[in-house]
């Protein structure tokens, strides 16, 4: 459901709504920075969450971290392979940029849904969060987080406090492909620490950082904790698309392309056929010329010469053909031979000039390669008219099919399909908000713009998820 920007509204009821029916009232006050809502609870403090035991599989061959992968270095295998492919790199970062959007706002929903199906908002000041962005680089924390989500669906915000932890200070990320997981806590399941090196796996304990770990779902059981631990000023709480196996390292949805081998498929053939290239022969001609034609061209001395002085007749007249034959200005161009004929009526000296047939077409992989290109965009639930790359349905190089409206049809459905990510993207966000008590009904969003067609009288539209 995308939304629509307006100006603030005092005040009211708010619906909230699921899908197109509304299933909730509330009434929010218009104060800012808290919330009037109530909830009926039972007195006392809630059943903690405990963590299942962790996969001892994952386990295997722990140190004071967990390793990621069987060596500790699956982020740096899977990326000098993805440097490889043209296809891959050029996906993950249209991910990343489509995950990044236009900019970030907070907002509210005033009212539910107008009649063309949209949600009313309005943008909302948050004092705490505004100073928080003006001592970040948030473009930038933003960038890379996305970037690690494209490419391993794990990024790693991390949360700076002032000195006596009275306000959140910044946001920053530690790239995630220098981020190990410490062994959870046998008895709670929660992992306390995160071990922060480039140096993985090759690294001693002592020379990593060792931050403590804030747990994206557990964080406001963990408050008060955190706030009265002023011996740690900073954080990380790792945000991950939930892995249906893993305990400790998701696996991206796209390495199913590096699993299956079509990764390797796609990298595999230009590498192929780059060689045949660098190594083959190409041989366009075969021209068969008679001994008969140079001892009836140099009668009285061929039988003299030395092999030296017939090697050089031989190199001359080879030059010569092959200047004639090659070349764009010898196209269509003709060559004039001589003959004459014996007395059996044969020719003699007759030259015979044979095409040779190339057995060995390199476009006959073309087929293989767009089928793997498709199959690693598949993978990452790319259509390939997002990148310029076509559709597979006709040409064999799926080239085809690649009108406006594809590319356009292509970005809005996967613009339909970014907020799980986005959600999981800010998470840090709903920290900040509960540190500092804010209005919970305040929420954080990326705007968009939109390529719309042009019977809608404008070329973009902003929208936010």
């Amino acid at each position: 459901m995308s939304a629509v920007i307006k100006k603030s509204i005092e005040g009211g009821p708010m619906l909230i709504y699921g899908n197109d029916a509304p299933i909730a009232l509330m009434q929010v006050s218009a104060k800012a920075g808290g919330s009037s809502s109530k909830t009926n609870s039972s007195e006392g403090s809630a059943v903690p969450h405990i963590e299942s035991t962790s996969s001892k599989e994952e386990e295997q061959g722990k140190r004071d971290w967990i390793p990621w992968g069987v060596n500790d270095d699956f982020p740096k295998v899977i990326t000098k392979l993805l440097r490889k492919s043209t296809v891959g790199r050029a996906g993950l970062k249209f991910i990343t940029k489509s995950l990044y959007g236009q900019r970030l706002i907070t907002y509210k929903v005033v009212k539910g849904v107008t009649s063309g199906g949209t949600e009313v908002i309005e943008m909302v000041d948050f004092p705490q969060w505004q100073d928080i962005l003006s001592r970040s680089n948030m473009p930038m924390v933003q960038l890379g987080l996305s970037q690690d989500h494209a490419w391993f669906e794990m990024s790693m915000p991390q949360i700076r406090f002032n000195g006596n932890k009275t306000e959140i200070w910044a946001i920053d990320y530690q790239k995630t492909s220098h981020c190990r997981f410490a062994p959870a806590d046998p008895i709670t399941g929660l992992i306390p620490f995160i071990y922060v090196s480039a140096n993985f796996p090759d690294v001693k304990a002592d020379d990593c950082q060792k931050i403590p770990m804030i747990d994206t779902m557990q964080y406001k059981d963990q408050m008060e904790d955190i706030r009265a631990d002023l011996k740690n000023l900073k954080y990380i709480m790792p945000q991950i698309w939930p892995d249906v196996l893993n305990d400790y390292y998701p696996v991206a949805s796209w390495d199913s392309a590096r699993e299956s081998g079509y990764l390797d498929i796609a990298i595999s053939i230009p590498v192929y056929i780059k060689a045949l290239f660098k190594n083959q022969m190409s041989l366009k001609y075969h021209i068969d010329i008679p001994m008969e034609y140079f001892e009836d061209l140099y009668k009285g001395t061929w039988f003299t010469m030395t092999d030296a002085d017939k090697d050089i007749i031989f190199q001359d007249l080879y030059a010569e053909i092959v200047e004639q034959l090659t070349g764009a200005e010898n196209a269509q161009k003709a060559l004039m031979t001589f003959s004459r004929t014996g007395a059996n009526g044969k020719p003699i000296g007759q030259w015979t000039i044979t095409t040779i047939d190339d057995k060995n077409k390199n476009t006959d992989l073309l087929p293989n390669s767009s089928a793997a290109n498709n199959e690693v965009l598949a993978s990452m639930n790319l259509s390939p008219a997002q990148i310029g790359y076509g559709n597979s349905g006709g040409a064999p190089n799926g080239g085809d099919n690649n009108g406006g409206s594809n590319i356009r049809e292509g970005g809005l459905q996967m613009r339909s399909t970014l907020k799980p990510d986005r959600d999981i993207l800010l998470q840090f966000f709903e920290f900040v908000k509960a540190w500092y008590n804010a209005d919970p009904d305040i929420q954080i969003g990326i705007q968009d713009q939109v390529l719309t067609t042009l019977d809608e009288g404008r070329g973009t539209k902003k929208v936010v998820s």
